[in-house]
């Protein structure tokens, strides 16, 4: 039973999936079996995010690399592999509406206000370093 969620889970995420790969594509490409996604080590999304500061983003089940993450920050990104595979193909529409919603409750930190990026924190256990968290307690 929890093979066939997890296939389910992978189908229902592969618009997503299929996006993170065309994003990836330029990069060095990786299958994490453990965890069942691919990983893309650069790219030419990730060298645009990658000037931005960012490290990582997951789309579908891809994680998209500008440089090697640390493990608190794969973590993290798994959950939005866990998000896309319960959302399916409203994951995207819903990561845009939520960032949306983040800057207008925080317009100082929009992206750590976001629900989806809360919920990735803490269940990866990187609360601590969102700001939108740390100015709640």
């Amino acid at each position: 039973m929890r093979l066939i969620l997890l296939l389910l889970g992978h189908l229902w995420s592969l618009p997503n999936t299929l996006i993170g790969l065309f994003f990836g594509l330029g990069g060095s490409y990786s299958w994490d079996r453990t965890n069942r996604v691919v990983v893309v080590n650069g790219g030419w999304i990730a060298q645009s995010f990658g000037r931005r500061y960012f490290s990582g983003m997951c789309i579908g089940d891809v994680v998209l690399c500008s440089r090697k993450l640390s493990e608190k920050i794969y973590q993290h990104e798994l959950v939005h592999a866990l998000q896309g595979r319960i959302l399916g193909p409203l994951y995207l529409p819903l990561t845009l509406f939520c960032y949306a919603w983040g800057y207008l409750i925080f317009p100082q930190n929009g992206h750590d206000a976001s629900p989806l990026e809360v919920w990735a924190d803490i269940a990866s256990g990187n609360a601590q370093s969102n700001a939108y968290l740390q100015r709640r307690i």
